[in-house]
């Protein structure tokens, strides 16, 4: 099942967010590669096939494309991309801002041209604002964007993640804002421009760290895996994260009740916190002969979070991902067939991945678009029935969203909706409470807050046979619904897919779960950090020199980014839906999210098995490029040389000093010489506050940025222009900041961000205007506990 089948994109964006055509061809979108003469400049990134040519970065992010020529810095050429244009529906790219409208392209001038394009622009920090002229990486989005400086450990520098996580994790945020532009172009028939920004993207991803400290300033030391814990065992890491008393209680059964794990303290998170230096060395003993995958195994059996720490070989074959057909062989140029990852989606039971390889250069000589067949027809069909309507301007009003997500991954999908004008209620009972509610032991927290917001809430108990009647006419008048709970949970409730298609013929829905819910590991249970070993980023997010002892990081990643994986697939399958009237069910797995974004990594150890090792800060893209401490505590920026010409300016800015040797002033020099580049640098550095050295940096356009926590967010000059922060006054906390939108677009209205509900606020209202319950009927219900007010104070329930 393809739900974009019928829509156009042309795509000249190169490096920064070539994963947002990627993902909408998947879907099914037709997205015509432009290139230069000589091909895109990514076909030369690293890492690459064995002939040290075949670039799998540019394979990976660009499999299911077609390529054209064009040199759009002609007449000629910009009339060839005109004639593609007046046939696509959308146009991505990522020159740096200005840059179009230097060519004649200014997004606006497109839009004249061409009234129904969205225009989508990708960059490191926008197109308005005071770092627009900054230029950018993908570790200075990384770091920047506020997820660095809680990876690794505190004695070193903190870690940049594998692979090209910024620029990725954008491209994915950006296709959901030109997915919801044409959502909305549907309605009026007008197109838009979208201006995703890198910074905010990866902001967005950042563990709720801007409206927790507004409450409660304080920025806490990197702490390797932190309370994730991994224990060792006798072929690797597992890794266990025992948060509820019931699963502490079942490892004490399970271990034997050894005495020195036997303290009543321990019983409670907090107390294991405080004796981890204790509790480790008795499990880790108990662990010694037993293997990794065999322990996950075993636990998980008990209920238990526990996840291996496979190594990259691993990943690409293990029970599980070969069960699911996780990975797929591809051609990627020169000759070479690679495991790639086979997509982020299944739908309806099918994947939805890339269905062929990286196009050959120009291969699409002077032609364009195919025909696109009745699924063409059909949203052609659809533009023209647009009447120009538009209401408050928010594109997804008039649509129902049931949300029944737990944690962040599915209630985040749910927030997407809600900001752009959904009517989102939130599912839940006091009696099995979201986790994130109640983490703090009370119905309201910052991160719920945040992952809540602009929401309803209906509380009611589904687990009687009432009240999963009521949930059933709500889905009668309801267009999506999301999950995330455990594998199974909803199908034994009744509220699967199947089920909810009974009440609701036209239903789109999204499910998540640890590891997806079809595969031998199919019921394991587990957070965001779970994914981390099995996905292979444990192993490879490390210095290179501590292969053998595992650095970790407190990032959830990736529950937030799937989020975004999953409101993708759901405007996608609202799109299907209008045109062919199908439903449409989307599986998202979340450690395939994180393999997805490490794909073309993996695809270098299927080629050269063996090879792929952790690279810590370093890169083959320059020299220069790490990590450097400046003066304050705990504070760090990031410099990234990408050329020669950059190293120039870089060595005149430091005063050319004695030890930049003329040998220094190519790659080959820089590299051999690397470790003492590195330590004169941050000495330099350490003399400098970061936001000096980075605004000292940029102002010679040399790529730096400060590795952000959100005491550096939260005052951003860049943020504070695009109007990123936003203010609420939370109910029974105080007034705080949330986190702003990921894009902005020329034609949507400022996202809709109000106070997030408690629990059962809305029972009432909901229960008399969607279900048709009289006043008598709803005190009935809730005096038998099918429907629930608003508690009166804190019971943990039955959790």
């Amino acid at each position: 099942m393809q739900p974009l089948a019928g829509l156009r994109g042309v795509d000249l964006a190169d490096e920064k967010g070539e994963l947002c055509g990627r993902v909408l061809a998947d879907l099914g979108a037709e997205i015509i590669r432009v290139e230069p003469p000589g091909g895109a400049p990514s076909r030369r990134l690293p890492p690459f096939a064995d002939d040290d040519e075949t670039s799998l970065y540019f394979a990976i992010r660009n499999a299911g494309k077609r390529s054209a020529v064009i040199d759009v810095t002609t007449e000629k050429g910009r009339e060839r991309l005109h004639g593609l244009l007046a046939d696509a529906d959308f146009f991505i790219e990522s020159f740096a801002p200005g840059t179009l409208a230097e060519l004649q392209l200014a997004p606006e001038d497109l839009i004249a041209r061409h009234p129904g394009l969205i225009v989508v622009s990708i960059s490191d920090f926008g197109q308005t604002g005071p770092y627009r002229e900054y230029v950018g990486t993908d570790m200075v989005g990384f770091a920047m964007g506020g997820l660095m400086h809680r990876a690794g450990r505190i004695e070193k520098p903190p870690l940049v993640a594998p692979g090209s996580l910024a620029y990725d994790a954008t491209g994915v945020a950006a296709a959901f804002g030109a997915l919801s532009a044409f959502w909305k172009r549907l309605r009026t028939g007008r197109g838009q421009h979208i201006d995703a920004s890198v910074f905010e993207a990866i902001a967005n991803l950042s563990d709720w760290s801007l409206p927790n400290y507004s409450i409660n300033p304080g920025v806490g030391p990197r702490a390797g895996a932190g309370i994730y814990t991994l224990y060792r065992c006798a072929d690797g890491f597992v890794r266990m994260i025992i948060l509820p008393r019931h699963h502490w209680i079942k490892l004490l059964d399970w271990v034997g009740h050894p005495e020195e794990l036997m303290d009543p303290s321990y019983e409670e998170f907090v107390g294991r916190l405080v004796a981890m230096d204790k509790i480790v060395p008795v499990l880790e003993a108990f662990f010694r002969d037993k293997k990794k995958i065999d322990i996950a195994v075993q636990a998980q059996e008990l209920g238990i979070p526990a996840t291996p720490l496979l190594l990259p070989a691993e990943v690409l074959e293990n029970p599980h991902t070969v069960g699911r057909g996780t990975f797929m062989p591809l051609p990627v140029g020169g000759g070479y067939e690679a495991q790639v990852p086979s997509g982020f989606y299944t739908v309806e039971g099918v994947r939805a991945g890339p269905t062929c390889g990286p196009p050959e250069v120009g291969e699409l000589g002077d032609g364009g678009f195919s025909d696109g067949g009745v699924e063409r027809r059909q949203i052609e069909a659809l533009l023209a029935k647009a009447a120009g309507a538009d209401g408050d301007g928010h594109p997804f009003r008039g649509l129902r969203v049931m949300d029944f997500g737990v944690g962040a991954v599915g209630v985040e999908i749910g927030r997407l909706f809600a900001e752009y004008g959904a009517e989102v209620i939130k599912i839940e009972t006091r009696e099995a409470p979201d986790f994130i509610r109640v983490i703090m032991s009370s119905y309201m927290n910052a991160s719920f807050a945040s992952s809540s917001r602009s929401k309803q809430s209906f509380g009611v108990n589904v687990k009687t046979a009432k009240g999963l009647e009521l949930v059933y006419k709500l889905a009668a008048v309801s267009d999506v619904a999301i999950e995330n709970n455990g594998a199974g949970v909803m199908e034994r409730i009744g509220l699967d897919p199947a089920s909810l298609r009974k009440h609701c013929p036209h239903l789109v829905s999204v499910s998540s779960q640890m590891v997806g819910n079809y595969g031998p590991w199919r019921g394991w249970v587990g957070y965001g950090p779970n994914t981390h070993p099995v996905s292979g980023l444990q192993h490879l997010w490390n210095y290179p020199e501590d292969e053998d002892s595992p650095a970790g990081s407190t990032n959830i990643y990736p529950d937030h980014f799937v989020g975004r994986v999953g409101a993708l697939g759901v405007v996608a399958g609202l799109i299907q839906q209008r045109r062919s009237d199908e439903p449409s069910h989307f599986d998202v797995a979340q450690f395939e999210a994180a393999i997805g974004l490490l794909g073309d990594i993996l695809a270098k150890e299927s080629l050269s098995p063996g090879s792929v090792h952790p690279q810590g800060n370093q890169s083959l893209r320059g020299v220069p490029w790490s990590c450097y401490r400046c003066e304050g505590e705990d504070e760090w920026c990031v410099i990234n040389v990408r050329s020669d010409e950059e190293w120039q300016r870089l060595s005149t800015l430091l005063g050319d000093p004695d030890w930049a040797t003329p040998e220094m002033d190519t790659l080959a020099g820089r590299r051999k010489h690397e470790a003492e580049l590195d330590r004169h640098i941050g000495e330099w550095t350490a003399t400098r506050d970061p936001r000096t050295v980075m605004e000292t940096l940029q102002a010679e356009r040399i790529p730096c940025g400060i590795v952000a926590h959100p005491g550096h967010h939260i005052g951003d000059p860049q943020l504070a222009h695009r109007n990123y922060p936003k203010v609420v006054d939370q109910q029974d906390l105080t007034s705080m900041l949330l986190e702003g939108p990921a894009f902005l677009g020329s034609d949507l209205p400022e996202v809709i961000v109000t106070q997030a509900p408690r629990l059962g606020e809305h029972t009432r209202e909901i229960a008399k205007r969607l279900l048709d319950l009289d006043e008598a009927e709803i005190e009935s219900l809730i005096a038998e506990g099918i429907l629930e007010d608003p508690p009166t104070e804190y019971s943990p329930g039955s959790r």
